[in-house]
């Protein structure tokens, strides 16, 4: 279920406003449910506009027609939905993917250990455009707060390192630990190509449903 519960605001037609509550989005079963402290009664099959926010900026506009309605909830089927121009400035990507992290590991010699850096795998869990969640090997406490990691496909063109600072400490899960950073001024290029596949992936989300244009809301 994609979005598993969201901000929303539940509209008519002619963008009169009748509640802002939450929506959560069925994309195997291809419906929108509305949900709030008190939930306008509505025709059977009226057609109606939800719109979908995250961190106050609008995201997603469905629209279809009441399946069901209830003082407690609003079930909508025959949905089309615009995914809306800058959505992808504040979702993420939670599509795992495989990426390498330059990390600090101590050296055994002879009396002393020595510091070094190397590159080893970890795994990208979710990404947006200002942050990261990564699970890799445990990272020494006093080098967790700033990292380096380099990453090809599925977004970028070509092998591209993006510089992490200070994010949430790391919650252990197995031999492996889970971080979260917020990514540094990146160029246009790597912006460009980050947000293209944070966009792809949450359309992706969305299944089957018919998207449209945005603009066709507003003829």
């Amino acid at each position: 279920m994609f979005p598993v519960k969201c901000k929303a605001i539940l509209k008519l037609m002619n963008d009169e406003v009748l509640e802002i509550g939450f929506a959560s989005y069925s994309a195997q079963d291809q419906y929108l449910d509305f949900t709030a402290q008190f939930v306008p009664i509505l025709q059977i099959n009226s057609e109606v506009k939800v719109i979908c926010s995250e961190n106050g900026v609008s995201t997603h506009i469905f629209t279809g027609n009441v399946y069901l309605s209830s003082s407690k909830l609003l079930r909508v089927v025959s949905l089309k939905c615009a995914f809306l121009h800058g959505a992808e400035k504040v979702l993420a990507a939670h599509i795992p993917f495989e990426a390498q992290v330059y990390v600090p590991a101590f050296k055994h010699q002879f009396l002393v250990n020595k510091l070094i850096y190397r590159w080893e795998q970890c795994c990208i869990k979710a990404i947006s455009m200002s942050g990261a969640a990564i699970e890799c090997p445990e990272i020494i406490g006093e080098y967790d707060d700033k990292l380096t990691i380099k990453i090809s496909d599925p977004i970028f063109s070509k092998p591209t390192e993006l510089h992490l600072h200070t994010g949430e400490k790391g919650l252990m899960f197995g031999n492996h630990t889970k971080y979260k950073y917020k990514i540094g001024k990146i160029n246009k290029r790597c912006e460009a190509e980050l947000s293209s596949f944070i966009r792809k992936a949450n359309i992706a989300l969305l299944g089957n449903v018919e998207m449209i244009d945005e603009q066709m809301l507003y003829r």
